[in-house]
């Protein structure tokens, strides 16, 4: 009883002390190598060393004492800064600088007095998927020159399909009819990049998977390897699919962009194919073009990197090719027409905007 006397008496002292010795309790870390406040760091130290050294059973109530010590000489023990506040009318106000705040037990954040603005320059602005860049760019149209055609627009697995609408409950997921399949997509490109953008389309709807599926990317490269020879290397080569998903779940793989239900993209590449360091250079530029006017239209993977594939995919063949997934079985038509619309846009920004 007698230790806690002692110590509410010595913080009594401290107090008093404060009001008549103002400038021992401020004293300049520049001339004297002590922190600001030392006086009282020190006092309040020696004393808690005090209350501390008593023995284990008195040590929740004495915990209390301190809170209630220090409480009633204004000082909080979880924000230092009020040892310099209590004395603030002997400061100059400029030597305060920082308040402390707790935002838990663990975490602190030191805020400046001072209110920060932040300008508009030093904001960085992510647009946001309803922001998106408006289709079509006319600054965009070339002219056309059909006897040179740009673009080689083909489908190794030419019937993959998808739902004729949201209340299509076909478990089917392969159609031969172009209207529902992938190959109606590959006509939305192509009537886009050339009556838009000017750029000479070759579509290839042959239906390499049929009868033999595993055989579907030797026969797919055999006519690759024919328009190859035929036109020589084209600007860009398309393989155009979908991707595969469980027809229970309906897990559609779908953004809204500009108001419209659309269906996601996805770029696929074989890192082990001679070719795959030039063709990465042109797939990252598509995603970047993708990702600055049409936020969230591509798939959360962006772009899926295998060692080798099935022959390569056949893009060992030219530095333009690659392999592009618009959507999945679970997409509608709807959906996947209106990715080859914004498709189409990037296909052009990378073949006819400034470099």
């Amino acid at each position: 009883m007698k230790q806690k006397t002692l110590c509410i008496a010595t913080f009594l002292i401290i107090f008093l002390l404060g009001l008549i010795l103002p400038e021992s309790a401020n004293a300049d870390t520049a001339t004297v190598g002590k922190p600001q406040n030392y006086f009282y760091v020190k006092a309040i130290s020696n004393t808690l060393a005090l209350i501390n050294s008593s023995n284990n059973d008195d040590q929740e109530v004495n915990s209390e004492i301190e809170y209630s010590v220090l409480s009633f000489l204004g000082i909080n023990i979880f924000n230092p800064i009020t040892i310099i506040t209590k004395e603030i009318s002997y400061l100059d106000k400029s030597e305060v600088g920082t308040t402390i705040n707790n935002v838990s037990n663990d975490d602190k954040i030191i805020e400046a007095v001072t209110p920060f603005n932040l300008t508009q320059t030093q904001v960085s602005n992510s647009t946001a998927p309803t922001d998106v860049a408006v289709i079509p760019n006319a600054n965009l149209k070339q002219t056309l020159n059909e006897a040179s055609p740009r673009v080689f627009i083909y489908h190794t697995h030419a019937t993959e399909s998808y739902l004729a609408s949201n209340t299509d409950t076909t478990k089917s997921t392969f159609n031969t009819d172009e209207t529902k399949n992938v190959v109606g997509v590959g006509d939305v490109i192509e009537t886009e990049l050339e009556k838009t953008y000017g750029i000479s389309v070759i579509h290839d709807k042959t239906l390499h998977n049929l009868l033999d599926y595993d055989a579907s990317y030797k026969k797919s490269a055999v006519t690759l390897d024919k328009y190859l020879k035929e036109f020589g290397d084209f600007d860009l080569i398309i393989d155009l699919h979908r991707d595969g998903a469980n027809v229970n779940n309906k897990n559609a793989i779908t953004t809204k962009i500009g108001g419209q239900d659309v269906a996601k993209i996805m770029f696929v590449v074989t890192k082990g194919n001679p070719r795959y360091a030039k063709q990465k250079v042109l797939v990252d530029s598509m995603i970047g073009i993708s990702n600055k006017l049409f936020p969230g239209f591509l798939h959360d993977k962006q772009i899926t990197v295998v060692n080798h594939g099935i022959d390569f995919y056949n893009q060992n063949r030219s530095d333009n090719a690659v392999l592009v997934e618009v959507g999945n079985n679970n997409n509608t038509v709807d959906q996947v027409k209106n990715t080859g619309k914004y498709l189409s846009r990037i296909f052009a920004e990378q073949l006819n905007g400034k470099k």
